[in-house]
């Protein structure tokens, strides 16, 4: 999406009731005369959004009921104007009451009471809500430059060359400062043979790239053909060409331990990128941290029978679930990469919104 001024809309607007979705739901629960499984998924997507700039946004409360009953009637029907109006109409005027105790504070934080209990038996009440809080603002905009570009923007402290940024350039890589830190864990020289896995859609394989300064070889693979083929036409218009491989990192296509670093920033799900995924809020249930880091121990496991005794592999993952991070590097020869902002995490390290105002996302330097 750009940044034109109706871009910048459409993703405030979408993105502002994906992050207070479960809120938005029980007031149009409360204020709809039908069930919301009842209601036409185009107008529904109309209340929920008018709903969410009602009692969240900063627009004028006259202006969302107006565009939402002129597109539902201009897109439906007269009739159903009439009832978007008359659901917002009482929108407006509830009282939102939300529960006492966790309930009522997962609310406020915008996600499940699943989720907050995972989080506060992992950290403690005060971290959770911290962290939720701060997943709850807009990510600003960031990237990485590239050698030699000489390009202004503030720079985040403590990760070198992680800039915010307002708009693009050939010599910045669209990055959030947590993908940056993973890349500078990897501490590569020129000279290395480094294996990249789940590589797509290609940031961090470029930075390892640009470490190398043309001695070396990065190699980069990812099981799914599409995000192969985007992710290397992505490198190529960097001038970056690296070869690709579409191989699952469970049974990689190598003999013998060959390479000076494996980066895995292995499948998760992303519950450290809350900012600029919102809707992950939704899309992931209770099974899903404990179904992930089965695969992810998968993966590690098979990233260190390729990496030289001498060498180390870069487990990183997006997200901040115990069992996505900690739990998986959990008796194995790991530390915490140096020199990061963030805090200590088991044996690894972990950046977030709340610590580092960059997405959430843990590091750890497994040794063979």
């Amino acid at each position: 999406m750009g940044s034109d001024p109706d871009d910048r809309l459409i993703r405030r607007l979408v993105y502002g009731t994906l992050r207070y979705l479960i809120r938005v739901d029980r007031l149009l629960a409360e204020a709809s005369s039908r069930p919301l499984g009842d209601i036409e998924p185009f107008l529904l997507d109309l209340l929920r959004i008018a709903t969410w700039e009602l009692r969240f946004g900063d627009g004028a409360a006259h202006a969302a009921v107006y565009e939402a009953v002129s597109a539902a009637g201009a897109g439906r029907s007269r009739q159903a104007g009439g009832f978007v109006n008359a659901v917002l109409r009482k929108v407006q005027g509830l009282d939102e009451a939300l529960p006492e105790g966790r309930e009522g504070l997962a609310l406020e934080l915008g996600v499940e009471q699943w989720l907050y209990d995972h989080l506060e038996a992992a950290w403690g009440s005060k971290e959770t809500e911290a962290f939720l809080q701060a997943s709850l603002a807009p990510a600003a905009r960031t990237a990485r430059i590239r050698p030699g570009a000489e390009i202004g923007g503030r720079t985040i402290e403590g990760i070198p060359g992680a800039v915010e940024v307002d708009g693009e350039s050939s010599g910045l890589v669209i990055q959030d400062p947590s993908s940056v830190a993973v890349g500078l864990a990897a501490a590569v020289d020129p000279g290395m043979t480094v294996l990249d896995m789940a590589a797509a859609p290609g940031g961090k394989t470029l930075h390892l790239f640009d470490q190398l300064a043309g001695r070396g070889t990065v190699i980069a693979s990812d099981r799914h053909l599409r995000r192969v083929q985007s992710a290397r036409r992505r490198l190529l218009r960097h001038h970056a060409d690296v070869p690709w491989l579409v191989a699952d990192g469970r049974r990689l296509p190598f003999t013998g331990q060959v390479f000076d670093r494996v980066l895995l920033d292995a499948p998760c799900t992303g519950m450290g990128t809350l900012r600029r995924r919102p809707e992950i809020r939704q899309r992931v249930g209770p099974d899903a941290p404990v179904q992930a880091g089965t695969l992810q121990r998968e993966l590690l496991e098979a990233a260190l029978e390729v990496v030289r005794p001498n060498g180390m592999v870069v487990y990183a993952a997006c997200t901040v679930f115990p069992e996505e991070t900690v739990d998986v590097v959990a008796g194995l020869k790991a530390d915490p990469p140096p020199g990061l902002p963030g805090r200590a995490a088991g044996n690894g390290w972990l950046l977030g919104p709340h610590l580092t105002g960059s997405d959430g996302m843990f590091i750890s330097l497994v040794r063979p």
